[in-house]
C-alpha cells in the first residue's frame, strides 16, 4: 500500500513522519488544508479516510473538503468518514452548544460542527456519496459516527 496524508497542522505532519519512520513505514505526508488538496491528482486513491477531520469544518468547508474527496477518490473507491455528531451531552459542551447551526463554539468563535447523523448522511448525499455502512458510538460527551460511503450511482 501507499500511504498519503494531509493535515493542516505542521506539527502533526511531523509526527506523522517520525511515526512512521519509527515503525519502518514509508508515507508521504503533507502540511495543507483538506479543502483544496493539489498535491493529489484526480482518481489517485482507493481509499481516502476521514481521521476526524469533518466535524473540525465550518459551513462552506465541509462541502469543499466533500469535494477534494470525491475528486481524488477513484470511481470505485471508499470514503471512510469518522465525526462527532448528535448534540453534545455534557454540561460544558451543552453551554457552548448552538443548536440552530449544530457548532461548538470556543471563545465566541465555531470550533466544530456536530450536525445529527441523518443531517450528515444528508450532506454525503447531496456531495455524491452513498452510506454502505455505519456504525455510531456512544460517549458521554457526544457520539461518533463511522460511515462507510462509495460514489454515487
Amino acid at each position: 500500500y501507499e500511504v498519503h496524508g494531509i493535515d493542516i497542522a505542521g506539527t502533526a505532519v511531523v509526527w506523522a513522519r517520525e511515526r512512521f519512520a519509527a515503525a519502518g513505514l514509508r508515507g508521504s505526508f503533507h502540511q495543507g488544508t483538506v479543502c483544496h488538496m493539489p498535491v493529489f491528482a484526480d482518481g489517485s486513491f482507493d481509499i481516502v479516510f476521514d481521521g476526524s477531520c469533518l466535524h473540525c469544518l465550518i459551513g462552506g468547508d465541509r462541502g469543499q473538503c466533500l469535494a477534494e474527496v470525491r475528486r481524488i477518490l477513484r470511481p470505485d473507491g471508499i470514503f471512510v468518514v469518522s465525526s462527532m455528531c448528535g448534540e453534545p451531552r455534557s454540561g460544558d459542551a451543552k453551554a457552548r452548544f448552538d443548536p440552530q447551526t449544530h457548532r461548538l463554539m470556543q471563545d465566541g468563535h465555531p470550533y466544530r460542527t456536530l450536525k445529527p447523523l441523518a443531517a450528515i448522511e444528508a450532506e454525503l448525499a447531496k456531495a455524491d456519496f452513498e452510506v454502505r455502512d455505519r456504525s455510531v458510538h456512544i460517549n458521554p460527551w457526544w457520539d461518533h459516527a463511522t460511515l462507510v460511503c462509495g460514489r454515487a450511482g
